[in-house]
């Protein structure tokens, strides 16, 4: 490829990668003007974005970038914040209004970040977790109301984010709760012998939808990310929660818990296996040099262990995935004996699985 070809097609791949970096933080300000707006709170902080040019003329001085010329570029930046913060109700009805909805394990990372979305669509959001001191700390924080799980029985919608493990009973005891007609949703990263099983047990008079997020509860909105819903029995309540959720630039994909569990023993099951095993494997690897893909490698590791409960039960209890491990170190056993005529063919299958990959996106 010409220099100047493949030069431009970089350039045009970051500028793709600033642009989506730029919706990021849009949607960061639009979650930060909501806050503010709440606590009566100035849109623009002046001395704040001293502070933050301050930082920008820096780094860009440490990079040899004249700050002079990158100035602009955040005066333009700090404009699109502050729009971002203002109000624009005929551009961001509140889909929940007035919903009365209750996160049990509402304490934990994914229940907040459920508590903060659904208060930020006009919900009357209570939480509940195991600890009394500590749920009201939480709802505090969050802004919304501390409750408990005998709230189920005035709530219109609850979602059970407790360890997949507690998920039945959790889900059973709360479902018992429940009024005829309400929405119960659980947030199991594995469904087969989980929410088939709540399925079986809870009244069918409930809607009944297993979520499984596809990201992580460190994200701060929904755009561009993926939930995975497991409809057992969907209803009016289901349709006005995925309404939100896709409203707030989420993509809703539908299966069924052995699709599910066959996709995800892929997705997350071997895919955090193989970075364990990485991990575990570099043992010997300390201080530099680096490469970049290295560090990269490095952060995923180290988030992965932010979610070291949920890692290790995906392995426990996703049932599609030992044949997977184990196909795996098979390949891994044969791709450590091989021999160099043999190189071109293992790139061809790569080849050949990459191709797949592609057509999916």
């Amino acid at each position: 490829m010409d220099d100047v070809t493949r030069i431009r097609d970089r350039i045009d791949e970051l500028d793709q990668e600033i642009v989506r970096l730029l919706k990021n933080r849009y949607e960061n300000a639009r979650l930060l003007g909501r806050i503010k707006k709440h606590r009566g709170l100035d849109y623009r902080d002046p001395e704040r974005e001293k502070i933050i040019l301050r930082k920008i003329e820096r780094a860009a001085t440490s990079l040899d970038l004249d700050p002079n010329l990158i100035r602009p570029v955040f005066d333009q930046i700090f404009a699109l914040s502050v729009e971002a913060q203002r109000d624009h109700p005929q551009q961001d009805p509140k889909k929940l209004d007035q919903t009365r909805i209750l996160i049990v394990g509402g304490t934990g990372a994914m229940g907040r970040f459920f508590a903060r979305f659904a208060s930020q669509q006009g919900a009357k959001v209570k939480i509940a977790g195991r600890e009394i001191n500590k749920t009201r700390t939480a709802a505090k924080e969050m802004e919304v109301e501390p409750g408990t799980i005998l709230d189920a029985t005035s709530s219109d919608i609850v979602i059970s984010a407790v360890p997949m493990e507690e998920t039945v009973r959790v889900a059973t005891e709360t479902a018992s709760l429940m009024t005829t007609g309400c929405l119960l949703a659980d947030l199991s990263s594995v469904k087969t012998g989980i929410s088939d099983r709540v399925a079986e047990k809870i009244s069918k008079g409930l809607e009944y939808v297993s979520l499984h997020p596809l990201f992580g509860p460190g994200i701060d909105h929904l755009h561009d990310q993926v939930i995975v819903a497991v409809p057992y029995r969907p209803g009016q309540k289901w349709s006005r929660l995925a309404r939100a959720l896709q409203g707030g630039g989420s993509k809703i994909q539908t299966m069924s818990a052995a699709q599910h569990d066959r996709a995800m023993a892929y997705v997350q099951g071997l895919h955090h296996f193989a970075l364990i095993s990485l991990g575990l494997g570099l043992d010997g690897m300390g201080g530099e040099p680096r490469t970049q893909s290295l560090r990269e490698t490095e952060g995923r590791i180290v988030r992965m262990l932010d979610g070291w409960d949920m890692i290790v039960g995906i392995q426990k209890l996703n049932p599609f995935l030992p044949p997977v491990r184990q196909k795996f170190l098979e390949l891994a056993t044969n791709l450590a004996q091989i021999r160099s005529k043999q190189a071109s063919g293992v790139k061809k299958r790569l080849l050949s699985n990459v191709q797949k990959w592609s057509r999916k996106l």
